[in-house]
């Protein structure tokens, strides 16, 4: 019998097989990056804060303008924001600590220089001088200094020079309210506050005083205002500058849009929910632009301001509003800020 030779498989060429493994390698390496990836891009980040009306506050849809502006931007590269309202030196100590990536809004400022990052500016500000109607308010433009003075700031805060080395006697208080409620009672002379967070906080239902008696330093100087950038603040780190990269990039985009301009919108006067009550309940006092006659609304009546005065608001200020309920609705008006509580429902 003749036996025929078993015949074995044909081998592959050595090379052959170091290539596939070579290929299999890249693959599997190509696809753990790939599952890897977006879990990491799209974690959470956790972003400490505090409540800064009109700005940012847990009580405004969307946690308010700045937290939206936040929330798009971070999406854009990839990221979804956590906010947490606390004070502002906490906050500062959250992103000092690692348990926050970063605060906002914020102002570059000397004495974070040793751990800070900042983004490009999300939008300008405007700090300026609170203050009753008196004689105090009124000499601020011409004063080279504030000495003597007693000014209430607020814990937290990074202000400009000239305020710094004005020479004025400072307290510091937990939030703008308090600052405000310490010139009300006569414990401080003025606030130094944002412009438009300072309205907000005097129009706002929780200040025991009253708006009228209020005013700002005009014209404004060096020494009464100062217009800042507000940014988002992250550690010096290797991530930090790696995640401003990617925020500042998906930042200069969403400026491009119209989106950004109606964020824009709700931080300026103009559309802004407000509600017509006068101080002791009694019916507020309104005027037609056209022809000067003056009627009445019922106090606790919902209006949206048109347009405000151009330069510095006081409390007498005429402010063109439209009425969107009640007897008048749908009617443009002429009411005194006195009488305008902004809506922060």
């Amino acid at each position: 019998m003749i036996r025929t030779p078993a015949r074995h498989p044909a081998r592959a060429p050595l090379p052959t097989i170091w290539l596939v493994l070579t290929v299999i390698v890249i693959l599997v390496i190509t696809a753990v990056i790939v599952r890897a990836d977006p879990p990491e891009r799209s974690r959470p980040l956790q972003i400490s804060t505090s409540e800064w009306l009109p700005y940012i506050s847990p009580d405004l849809p969307g946690n308010g303008p700045v937290a939206e502006l936040l929330t798009e931007v971070l999406g854009r590269a990839g990221y979804t924001p956590v906010f947490v309202f606390s004070t502002w030196p906490l906050a500062e100590r959250d992103v000092i600590n690692g348990a926050s990536v970063g605060m906002a809004p914020v102002i570059i400022s000397d004495s974070r220089a040793e751990f800070a990052l900042y983004s490009d500016p999300l939008l300008d500000f405007r700090y300026t001088l609170f203050g009753k109607s008196d004689d105090l308010v009124k000499s601020l433009p011409d004063r080279t200094d504030l000495t003597g003075v007693r000014v209430a700031r607020i814990s937290g805060y990074q202000y400009w020079d000239e305020l710094d080395e004005s020479g004025a006697t400072f307290s510091d208080h937990p939030s703008a309210l308090a600052a405000f409620d310490a010139v009300a009672d006569g414990d401080a002379d003025l606030v130094a506050e944002g412009s438009l967070a300072g309205w907000t906080t005097l129009a706002g239902p929780d200040f025991s005083g009253d708006v009228r008696d209020f005013s700002v330093a005009s014209p404004a100087s060096p020494l009464t205002s100062s217009t800042k950038g507000l940014h988002l603040l992250v550690k010096d780190s290797t991530e930090g500058k790696r995640l401003l990269k990617e925020f500042n990039e998906a930042l200069a985009d969403f400026q491009a849009t119209e989106d950004y301009d109606r964020l824009l919108g709700q931080l300026s006067p103009s559309t802004t929910p407000v509600v017509l009550r006068s101080p002791d309940g009694s019916s507020v006092a309104v005027q037609n632009p056209d022809d000067d006659s003056v009627s009445s609304t019922p106090s606790g009546t919902s209006a949206v301001v048109l347009s405000w005065p151009e330069g510095e608001l006081t409390a007498q200020s005429p402010i063109e509003v439209k009425i969107i309920e009640g007897p008048l609705r749908g009617q443009v008006r002429l009411v005194r800020l006195g009488d305008v509580e902004i809506s922060h429902a």
